[in-house]
């Protein structure tokens, strides 16, 4: 007999959405992860860490492009102010319109550098006041509004490398990858621990409703031997002492059914409100017989790869994020520098419109720049060195972390896979106790029809069978909670 032939216990509880209805184990499960507002939150945050990884990804496949621009400002204003040749204050009035926009387009590159294209147009219409000479150019005559038109476009082209130390660009990368990478391990321990969440409120719901049954028959017990011990006293066979304590007992044991009652309804609740089930539905909870703990084939490879357990791939991923920040603070107060490269053309008209006279020019500029920006930090008072020794002190601190993690991951492998075998074997002699307690029961249940059992006699076989039901339920959550645990190191196919 072994753990494979574990019957199945139904009970009838509150539970599930159709009254009646089956739930497994399983099927509990597989609602608890994807239809529970527990089991969303879980997969959210995974879902947040992709997105930003993705984006910091696209961002060297795909431009980054920008559209900015204003709708034309217009403006009319008024001047009373004294002009050269006039003795006379005059009043000007004038209007202006103007407008701009451009089109940026950034792009990462791997190296770390950036490659940035914008272009730019710029609309412009200004007045102001222009002299009227006379036939004598040094006499004015009168003024008059001139304008100056402008249609330029521009086109800038320019690259950025920094040299000798960190990309701002690739280390915002490397943190979404490895905030991705702990999202995913994350994930899998949250999976594996609202597993066990929902392990224990099954079983406990299961458990309870055992105590409850109990408790009743230990109730109706505690009663039929209240009404022995009562004619017992009637015919002088024991003390009044003894039947104050019979009839005390009593009434412990029916004050236990309520507590056992109120423990039950707690569980219920523990357990509609984790699935988020409607607290007046039933289903029928269904116990299945325990699979069995890994082969050796399967225990050796769990043992060769228990450094990739979830918590030594964590402080993996963390040490690598420290080794990167060390190198970032190194390099931030060693020699800097910035390679840039630009380039520019401009294409447009002026237009100028005076009195007697208009002018337009053509304009067409060409521009170019290469410069290498180089730092070194002469003197600062000892804070550049205190920073890279306090972030030595981190690393070192992070890399005797992740040593540790390694040394324990084996350990508490080794100690799991025992623990596991030994659980299994010990549900396997628990299934032949319960068997065992089974068989009495029907035979006392035979007996007790024919006449030959009294009803206290049947009620101490019921409630010896339900305490070989209850331990055989407690020992197989520990089961499933151990094999549930080997989710977090065993990585996924």
């Amino acid at each position: 007999m072994t753990a494979r032939n574990i019957a199945l216990y139904m009970f009838l509880v509150p539970a599930a959405a159709a009254a009646g209805e089956p739930m497994t184990l399983y099927q509990t499960l597989e609602r608890l992860l994807t239809q529970t507002t527990k089991g969303q939150i879980v997969n959210g945050q995974r879902e947040v860490s992709q997105a930003r990884f993705n984006a910091q990804k696209i961002g060297y496949y795909l431009p980054e492009i920008s559209l900015n621009t204003t709708l034309p400002a217009y403006r009319q204003s008024q001047d009373y102010d004294t002009y050269f040749g006039f003795p006379d204050p005059l009043l000007f009035k004038r209007t202006n319109v103007s407008g701009d926009g451009n089109i940026r387009l950034r792009q990462k590159i791997i190296t770390g550098g950036e490659l940035t294209l914008e272009t730019q147009l710029s609309l412009r219409n200004d007045e102001y006041p222009s002299a009227i000479f006379g036939e004598d150019t040094r006499e004015i005559a009168g003024f008059q509004t001139a304008t100056d038109k402008r249609r330029l476009g521009n086109l800038y082209v320019q690259f950025n490398q920094p040299l000798f130390q960190t990309s701002p660009s690739r280390s915002a990368y490397f943190v979404s990858r490895d905030d991705l990478r702990k999202a995913d391990i994350d994930w899998r321990v949250s999976r594996a621990d609202l597993k066990r969440e929902g392990i224990t409120a099954f079983f406990d719901l299961l458990a309870a409703e055992v105590d409850r049954e109990t408790a009743q028959n230990a109730g109706d017990l505690a009663v039929f031997t209240a009404k022995w011990d009562s004619a017992k006293f009637a015919d002088s066979v024991i003390t009044e002492e003894t039947w104050i304590m019979s009839k005390s007992k009593r009434l412990e044991k029916q004050l236990a059914m309520f507590d056992a009652s109120a423990a039950y309804e707690a569980k219920a609740n523990d357990f509609n409100h984790l699935l988020n089930l409607a607290p007046e539905s039933q289903v029928m909870l269904q116990v299945s017989s325990a699979p069995p703990p890994p082969d050796a084939q399967r225990s050796g490879r769990l043992l060769a790869n228990a450094d990739k357990s979830a918590e030594t791939q964590l402080a993996a991923i963390k040490l690598a994020m420290a080794e990167r920040e060390l190198d970032k603070v190194r390099s931030s107060y060693g020699l800097n520098g910035t390679l840039s490269a630009s380039y520019a053309i401009g294409r447009g008209t002026v237009t100028q419109s005076k009195p007697l006279a208009e002018v337009e020019d053509k304009i067409k500029t060409k521009d170019w720049r290469v410069s290498l920006d180089l730092s070194y930090p002469i003197w600062d008072g000892g804070a550049g060195g205190a920073s890279v020794h306090s972030q030595e002190l981190a690393y070192e601190s992070t890399r005797l972390e992740y040593q540790a993690a390694q040394r324990n991951a084996q350990n508490k492998m080794t100690i799991l896979l025992k623990r596991l075998e030994i659980t299994y074997a010990k549900l396997s002699l628990l299934q032949q106790e319960l068997n065992l307690a089974e068989k009495k029961l029907r035979d006392a249940e035979g007996r007790y029809q024919q006449g030959f059992l009294s009803d206290g006699a049947l009620l101490e076989n019921r409630i010896y069978y339900l305490d070989a039901k209850k331990k055989s339920l407690t020992t197989l959550k520990e089961y499933l909670l151990d094999l549930t645990d080997l989710e977090k190191t065993e990585l996924p196919e």
